[in-house]
């Protein structure tokens, strides 16, 4: 029986003084959903700029090619072919894509376009040296992408006509998948394996993670709150987020086959993403649920005579009251049983 008290009393305080877990805050997926199915690779999915609409490449029998299909996976449809191409992002301005010259001596990958009527595919860049990952900021002014220099990749960016081109990255190795957040004001990009974010204009680069496993594909959510990305801590690619301050970093994804290059849609609901399974490709979209920001009432200023207690303080003096109280129980509880022995032996 003492040990039964004892037990209750030091979980009673643990409750007290333990903070709660905050797990409800963190995003979750609600259902899955394999959005293509066929035997050619599927892969690199993106959304239209009002969620209606999903573009991905596929491996064709003559090249790389470039589909649109509904959100739900029907209506597929091909609209543009070429020797290869990859990497398309949909904004404002149209689709970004990277595809590669037919020179058979000196290949070169550059940025191509197509207009949101996905007509009128042309070739944006004409430099003979290596670009990729091409996107656009929120309201389609500027465009950032990967460009080859010196044999590694840095970041730049430029406006849609290609002029003012601005390198913002002098790392001198290989920096990878680089993203946007939804105010254009940061970018997120993998170096060495970790993730780093930065300033828009290249200025305090922070580093997120940093550990020894790969960290790739980073995709900022509309929020602004979250960044998904692939990670393969658990073996294989799993599908994982991250606060941009770099906390409560947990996997979001966990199957049994590789997943990588995630998508957040615009409205933050659902995330696109590509898998790797019975040697196939294929274009997978998750439902995401977000906690919505509690609504915040204004702080009243307090008169001088009255005493300011913050949250912290409010939350201690509140376990205490908890535990004060479980006390006072416990010794009623006791004098209780006292009393009823004193009866039973009279």
């Amino acid at each position: 029986m003492r040990q039964i008290k004892l037990s209750f009393i030091l979980i009673i305080t643990l409750l007290c003084f333990v903070p709660f877990a905050t797990a409800a805050e963190l995003p979750r997926v609600t259902a899955l959903f394999q959005l293509t199915n066929s035997t050619a690779y599927e892969y690199d999915a993106t959304w239209s700029p009002d969620d209606s609409r999903i573009v991905y490449v596929v491996d064709g029998m003559y090249g790389s090619e470039l589909w649109v299909m509904d959100v739900d996976g029907s209506n597929k449809d091909i609209f543009f072919q070429k020797n290869r191409l990859e990497q398309p992002d949909w904004g404002r301005g149209g689709i970004l894509f990277i595809a590669e010259d037919p020179h058979p001596r000196d290949p070169h990958q550059n940025i191509w376009i197509i207009n949101n009527n996905l007509t009128d595919p042309r070739r944006l860049t004409y430099n003979k040296t290596e670009l990729k990952y091409p996107s656009w900021n929120s309201n389609g002014t500027k465009i950032l992408c990967l460009w080859k220099n010196n044999y590694n990749y840095e970041i730049w960016i430029m406006e849609p006509d290609t002029s003012n081109i601005t390198r913002l990255t002098f790392y001198q190795t290989e920096v990878d998948t680089p993203a946007w957040s939804p105010d254009s004001s940061r970018i997120v990009y993998s170096f060495q394996g970790d993730l780093w974010v930065m300033n828009a204009d290249g200025s305090n680069n922070i580093q997120l993670t940093n550990d020894s496993y790969e960290q790739l594909d980073p995709a900022w959510s509309p929020c602004g709150k979250w960044i998904a990305y692939s990670s393969d801590e658990n073996g294989d690619f799993d599908i994982c987020i991250i606060r941009p301050d770099g906390t409560d970093n947990t996997t979001l994804i966990r199957e049994s086959r590789p997943q990588k290059q995630p998508d957040w849609s615009h409205d933050g609901t659902k995330l696109a993403y590509t898998t790797y399974q019975d040697l196939n490709l294929d274009v997978w979209a998750a439902a995401i649920y977000i906690e919505p920001e509690k609504a915040t009432t204004p702080t009243p200023t307090p008169l001088q005579t009255q005493i300011v207690i913050d949250d912290d303080t409010k939350s201690n003096i509140s376990r205490l009251m908890i535990l004060g109280g479980v006390i006072v129980i416990l010794v009623v509880l006791v004098f209780i049983r006292k009393i009823i022995k004193g009866m039973r032996k009279r």
